[in-house]
């Protein structure tokens, strides 16, 4: 029996997709908990202090479901990074312990930010997140990552290797969230490489601001647009195996980056702006590069791959080098952040970093002779 149980516990699937992901999830949490990463300063107070403090005077119901509803994903995702190594109580006691640690951790860093407050309630709302994604991850665990559906086209679908890449185009909806100049316009580095442009001698790499007119503005956007699904498009497509069916995954990834964005727009102005993105250099862009990821989704994956980084590499370089759009600025001017202030820190850096994220994972890849 024993012998029969290991052999059991040999053919259970261990998932690197949950462990990437958990990885990158948590990395996520630690980013939106201290943003925005400035000011920092020390008042003489103890950085655990805020456990044994008094409740807060005013607690919202929304604060405290977007506590837990944040951690409800890290939670599930301990526990399936855990699987099969550890399951049942086991995978569930050590996800909501990591999950309280991870919070208690971030609330501790937030008594050195002036923009921020430590409280013991986020901590206890926190955890409840991590323990009840952690329950409902093991309970569904064998079933998604051994038997399950997801777990079955998983191993059909996609390459072995293709985790991150995978990772990275899951996270290009949420990076549409962030109120950008252009459609799939990530990738904005400016404020980064001011310095280091200037200590090269200049602003050699940015158009001037009086050669653009609406038309240059619209042209500007449509190539951002047609250069950014030829990456997403073109990464995921190397990353598909010959009878996954290729033209569906590549129409909902795109779908749900426009459903992203739309949702965000309602959000973050108000709900007629919903569709707001999509203008005449959106709708070009989005044609020509259907069309072009149409004929180019055909080649060999070595090929795609390599179409792919140029993609992302034109991508980075036209959003870089188109200046700053009047109209986007008077918009910025409506945006209600309201209590999604930190989160839309988070996807303002993901919205900027994900180009890279996509090239790294394309990068780590085994490569591809056919």
């Amino acid at each position: 029996m024993q012998r029969t149980a290991t052999l059991s516990l040999l053919h259970r699937r261990a998932s690197p997709m949950a462990r990437a992901a958990c990885f990158v999830y948590g990395l996520l949490l630690a980013y939106s908990g201290w943003a925005p990463w400035t000011g920092w300063r020390d008042l003489g107070i103890d950085a655990f202090a805020y456990l044994f403090a008094p409740l807060p005077r005013y607690i919202t119901t929304f604060d405290l479901l977007v506590n837990v509803l944040a951690y409800f994903p890290l939670g599930a995702l301990i526990v399936l990074a855990l699987y099969p190594r550890l399951r049942g109580i086991a995978a569930v006691t050590l996800a909501t312990v990591g999950g309280m640690l991870l919070s208690a951790l971030i609330e501790a860093g937030q008594t050195y930010l002036p923009t921020r407050i430590s409280s013991n309630v986020d901590l206890l709302t926190n955890t409840a997140g991590a323990l009840t994604g952690a329950v409902l991850a093991s309970i569904l665990a064998e079933a998604l990552i051994d038997r399950g559906r997801l777990a079955e086209l998983r191993h059909r679908w996609f390459e072995r290797d293709a985790t991150i890449v995978l990772i990275a185009l899951a996270l290009w909806p949420a990076a549409q969230i962030y109120p950008e100049p252009m459609l799939f316009g990530n990738g904005d580095l400016r404020n980064s490489l001011e310095p280091l442009v200037r200590a090269l001698g200049g602003r050699w790499w940015r158009f001037a601001q009086e050669s653009f007119g609406p038309a240059e503005f619209v042209l500007a956007e449509a190539f951002v647009v047609a250069a950014a699904l030829l990456a997403a498009g073109l990464a995921l497509s190397s990353a598909l195996r010959s009878q996954a069916p290729r033209y569906r995954l590549l129409g909902a990834l795109v779908l749900g980056a426009l459903t992203a964005k739309s949702i965000g727009n309602a959000v973050q102005f108000a709900p007629e702006r919903a569709l707001a993105w999509l203008t005449p250099g959106a709708f070009g862009g989005m044609a020509l590069g259907v069309l072009s990821l149409a004929a180019a989704s055909g080649g060999t994956r070595a090929w795609q791959r390599r179409l792919a980084w140029t993609a992302l590499a034109l991508l980075l370089l036209a959003v870089n080098a188109t200046p700053d759009n009047p109209y986007h600025l008077a918009q910025l001017q409506e945006w209600r952040q309201g209590h999604l202030l930190n989160f839309n820190e988070l996807a303002g850096w993901l919205s900027s970093l994900w180009p890279l994220a996509l090239a790294l994972g394309l990068a780590l890849r085994h490569p591809v002779r056919d």
